[in-house]
């Protein structure tokens, strides 16, 4: 079955308000046949007749044309007034998505600051891992990205932005208390019990690698959970289920407070950058845009 279509009605409503096919025609950059043949149509889908045609030059509506012409007026109005909102709406809305370390340390003192500098626009954040955040961007979910660690995607553009470290961490007990006044490395007590973040986190994805690099296998690790909050797996090991290799940004609270002993991993520290995330085939919207050249100002400004 043919259907009404908002073209249709932009012309007719051309026609009605110019007063000729001719003018309607030339307002719209049209050929006088395309306006012909879309009043016909229309004529034609409603088993109407809408015009008086009573000279080539003046045209008349019909009873049953003015009665659609109001129609179309409402119809195309309120088209327009939708328009208006969503290109309104969409300027000043701003989604965000975050893996764990980002979200916790570095988003907040963003948001913050473009809060403040920005107060017409709504941010939205989404929190995911590292992985979950990326598909986010790929989906088109969200303007921005920020993750702890850069997959080889030709579809996506990274920036560095922040340096973080990982550190081993641990019960505040004697013990190791012990350990860590003596020197003790966190690549030697790798025969604890031990807690990891979850697989496709950015955090696991470096431990991984670091493994890999010192010839550790996984396996000989006695691993006790696998835990996707760092503030929970925080909480498990001041409370002596185990240590962890966690972000030093993400711990430093609990380690100011306390809580955890804080152990470097090797030598020469375990660094890895947060990065800020977007598609390469997309253009940013200008909140997006404001947005990532504050991060870039206050990433330039922390060097």
């Amino acid at each position: 079955m043919e259907r009404l279509n908002l073209r249709q009605l932009e012309i007719f409503s051309a026609v009605v308000d110019a007063g000729s096919f001719t003018a309607a025609a030339e307002k719209l950059y049209l050929a006088q046949s395309t306006v012909s043949d879309n009043v016909r149509a229309l004529e034609e889908l409603l088993h109407l007749k809408l015009f008086h045609r009573e000279s080539k030059r003046r045209l008349t509506l019909t009873l049953e044309g003015k009665r659609v012409y109001r129609y179309a007026q409402d119809i195309l109005g309120r088209c327009s007034a939708l328009l208006l909102d969503v290109a309104v709406d969409s300027a000043l809305e701003l989604t965000l998505g975050a893996s764990t370390v980002p979200a916790q340390s570095l988003l907040p003192g963003y948001m913050a600051r473009f809060a403040r500098e920005n107060p017409a626009c709504r941010c939205t954040l989404l929190c995911g891992d590292s992985a979950a955040v990326q598909q986010m961007l790929l989906n088109g979910d969200i303007h921005l990205g920020f993750v702890g660690s850069a997959d080889d995607r030709q579809d996506l553009i990274y920036e560095p932005i922040a340096e973080d470290r990982l550190v081993l961490i641990t019960p505040n007990t004697p013990r190791f208390a012990a350990l860590k006044t003596q020197g003790v490395l966190g690549r030697e007590l790798f025969r604890e019990p031990f807690l990891f973040r979850e697989r496709g986190s950015g955090t696991q994805k470096v431990i991984d690698n670091y493994l890999s690099e010192i010839r550790l296998d996984p396996q000989v690790i006695h691993t006790v959970a696998y835990v996707s909050d760092p503030t929970v797996l925080q909480r498990l090991v001041a409370e002596g289920t185990g240590v962890s290799i966690l972000s030093a940004l993400a711990v430093q609270e609990a380690v100011a407070a306390g809580q955890l002993l804080q152990f470097e991993l090797d030598e020469t520290p375990v660094r890895r950058s947060i990065y800020m995330a977007r598609r390469r085939k997309s253009s940013m919207s200008a909140p997006a845009r404001t947005f990532a050249e504050l991060v870039r100002k206050q990433a330039k400004a922390s060097v």
